[in-house]
């Protein structure tokens, strides 16, 4: 884990702000990209995964109970805003900004940069059980016991995405969110985000 006074600052704020259960998300998510970045030999600041990784879900907290916008929006300027009071580069922060707006968005973020393409690849290891083939045996019980999963993850997981996004159901149009939605109000869309979750063999 990156230990700079960015990272450890970072690490605070989200431990303040988020549950346990999707802080220990966003750690797991950052560990399955750094082994997916090592497996495919791809170059990217670690430090600036990490942000990415712990910020992609702010936006569905109670800091933006009020907002419109997409939630991952919302994610990616809190992020910005967060590396600009660290005196980070434009380019620096468009990478995370496009990292965490992108990550719930199929089919495009695996053509974009290193950051944006790990990110959406960890995010559906994570979730889904998804590239568990590029890791060598005994990586994923390793994660899983210092990041676990606890009981419950998948139904706990989608009412925090679903109570995040409630007060702004038209944002989520065209979204796995609006899938989010649906499976909230017990309407599940066959073959949708919300039931492959479920589906999935990761555990809970």
């Amino acid at each position: 884990m990156p230990d700079s006074a960015m990272a450890r600052a970072a690490s605070e704020l989200m431990r303040e702000t988020q549950t346990r259960l999707m802080f220990d998300a966003a750690l797991r998510t950052f560990v399955f990209a750094s082994l997916l970045g090592h497996s495919r030999e791809l170059h990217y600041d670690p430090e600036l995964l990490y942000i990415s990784a712990l910020f992609l879900r702010i936006g569905v907290t109670p800091l933006y109970g009020h907002s419109q916008q997409r939630f991952e929006v919302d994610s990616a300027d809190a992020a910005a805003q967060f590396l600009r009071g660290y005196g980070r580069s434009g380019a620096d922060i468009a990478q995370v900004w496009d990292a965490i707006a992108l990550h719930t968005t199929p089919g495009i973020p695996h053509y974009k940069a290193a950051l944006t393409a790990l990110l959406a690849a960890a995010v559906e290891t994570d979730l889904l059980g998804t590239h568990c083939q590029a890791f060598c045996p005994g990586v994923l019980a390793l994660v899983l016991s210092a990041f676990p999963r606890e009981p419950g993850f998948k139904l706990k997981f989608l009412h925090t995405l679903a109570t995040g996004q409630l007060h702004r159901p038209k944002s989520t149009q065209g979204t796995i969110n609006a899938d989010v939605l649906s499976f909230h109000d017990h309407r599940i869309n066959a073959g949708g985000f919300c039931e492959r979750l479920l589906m999935s063999t990761w555990p809970y």
